[in-house]
C-alpha cells in the first residue's frame, strides 16, 4: 500500500503551526497550509509506536474526544513538536507529515492494475528459473510485472515432478487444498472435473466453491507433446472495466448479487458465495468471480432474473471474445503463474494424441507481494 502523495514532490517545511479548538494548524513553507486533528497526532505519535515494529502499543479508542495538546512549537529542523497534558511528547519531521498530509488528498492507494486485452500476448513478462533464483533485479522486475497485469510466465524449469511447490515456496507459500500441495492436471477417465479431460477448458477463475479462494495459480507444464490445449487467458479486470462503461445496468447487478458455488467428490463438499465482480471501498474491481461450471442456480427476485441473465451472458460472451482473449502454447519446461482474482485462464481443445501433464500448486498473494516488498525495501537501502 501507498499514498497518492507524489514521491518526487519537493518536500515542504513546516514555517509555523498554531493550536485550534480540534486540531493543529501547520503553515508550510510554500505559503500553504494543512490541518491535523488532535486525535490523530497523538494516535500517531512516534514514541507512542513499538521500536522495532512500528505497530500502537497505546489503545485508539481510550483518546479523549476532547484531547488538546498543552503545547505545540516548530523545531529549527522544521519538524513539529507537541506536548501533551499527560506529559507524553511528540515530534513530527516535514518529510513524514507531508506524505501523511490527509487534508491535501493523501489517502491509502493500492498499486493500479494496467488493464490488457488480446493484443497483450507478446508482452506478458518472461524471466527463466536461473534468472530469478540469481538476478535480483530480474526477479523484482518479474514480480512487479506480476503485480502490474496478474500473468507472468517462468521458462527453462527442470522437468522434475514437485518442482512447482519448490517454486512457490521460493515465491511465498503454497497452500494446501483437498487437491494436495501439488496436484496434477492431465487426461484420466472417471474424471470429476473438466480439466482432467481433453476437452477444452472454457475460461474461468478456480475454486469459485473454496472461502477464500486462492489467489495465486501455478501451471507448470513437465510435459506437452498433444495437439492443440493452448493457455487462454483473459483480464478479468479489463472485461469488467469495459462492462461498467458499456452497461452500467449489467456490472452494477453482477456486484450486487451474490452467486453460490458447489462442489462435491467422494471425499470432500465445498460451498461458497461471492459476487462475479467484486468491489473494494474505494468502488474499484477487487476480484473477478467466474466459475460456470460450478455456479449454482440463480435465485433472484423474479423480476430481476432476465436482467441477471442478461448480465451473466453478457460478461461471458466477453470473456470469450477474441478482443479480450489471449493465446499461448506453452511448452514442456515452462510455468504460468495467473492473480486468481483476476485472469481468467484455459486451454483450448486437444486435437491430438501425445502426452500433457501438468502440476499446479497455489501461493497467497500476500506473501507473494509481501516478498517483493523485503526485495524492494532491500534495494533501495543497497542505494541510500
Amino acid at each position: 500500500m501507498r499514498t497518492d502523495a507524489d514521491p518526487m514532490m519537493p518536500v515542504r517545511f513546516i514555517s509555523a503551526a498554531e493550536t485550534a479548538d480540534r486540531e493543529v494548524l501547520v503553515t508550510w513553507s510554500d505559503g500553504s497550509t494543512s490541518r491535523f486533528h488532535h486525535r490523530w497526532l497523538r494516535d500517531n505519535s512516534p514514541g507512542a509506536l513499538h521500536p522495532q515494529t512500528q505497530h500502537r502499543v497505546e489503545e485508539t479508542s481510550r483518546l479523549d474526544r476532547w484531547l488538546k495538546p498543552d503545547g505545540v512549537t516548530v523545531t529549527v529542523d522544521g519538524a513539529l513538536h507537541l506536548r501533551w497534558p499527560d506529559g507524553h511528547e511528540s515530534t513530527f519531521g516535514s518529510a513524514w507529515l507531508n506524505v501523511h498530509d490527509y487534508s491535501a488528498g493523501a489517502r491509502w492507494q493500492p498499486h493500479r492494475p494496467e488493464l490488457w486485452d488480446g493484443t497483450f500476448a507478446d508482452r506478458v513478462a518472461r524471466i527463466s528459473h536461473a534468472e530469478l533464483v540469481s538476478d535480483m533485479s530480474a526477479r523484482i522486475s518479474w514480480l512487479r510485472a506480476f503485480r502490474a497485469n496478474g500473468v507472468a510466465i517462468l521458462t527453462g524449469i527442470e522437468h522434475r515432478e514437485g518442482i512447482v511447490a519448490e517454486i512457490g515456496e521460493d515465491l511465498g507459500r503454497v497452500r494446501t487444498t483437498s487437491w494436495g500441495r501439488v496436484f496434477d492436471v492431465r487426461s484420466i477417465e472417471n474424471a470429476n472435473s473438466v480439466a482432467y479431460t481433453g476437452l477444452p477448458l472454457v475460461l474461468h477463475t478456480d475454486e469459485g466453491y473454496r472461502d477464500p479462494a486462492p489467489t495465486v495459480q501455478l501451471q507448470h507444464f513437465l510435459v506437452n507433446d498433444a495437439g492443440g490445449g493452448a493457455t487462454t487467458l483473459v483480464d478479468g479486470f479489463k472485461v469488467a472495466a469495459d462492462l461498467r462503461s458499456s452497461n452500467r445496468a449489467a456490472f452494477d447487478l453482477l456486484v450486487r448479487t451474490t452467486m453460490r458455488f458447489h462442489f462435491r467428490d467422494q471425499d470432500i463438499e465445498l460451498t461458497a458465495e461471492g459476487s462475479t465482480i467484486e468491489l473494494d471501498p474505494r468502488g474499484d474491481v477487487r476480484s473477478v468471480r467466474y466459475s460456470n461450471h460450478s455456479c449454482q442456480p440463480f435465485l433472484v427476485d423474479p423480476d430481476e432474473m432476465d436482467a441477471l441473465y442478461d448480465a451473466y451472458t453478457t460478461f461471458g460472451a466477453m470473456r470469450e471474445d477474441p478482443a479480450y482473449r489471449i493465446q499461448i502454447p506453452m511448452a514442456a519446461g515452462e510455468m504460468y503463474m495467473v492473480d486468481n482474482r483476476r485472469v481468467m485462464h484455459g486451454r483450448t481443445g486437444l486435437t491430438s494424441g501425445g502426452g500433457r501433464h501438468l502440476q499446479s500448486c497455489y501461493v497467497e498473494i500476500d506473501e507473494l507481494l509481501g516478498r517483493l516488498a523485503v526485495l524492494e525495501r532491500s534495494v533501495a537501502v543497497a542505494t541510500v
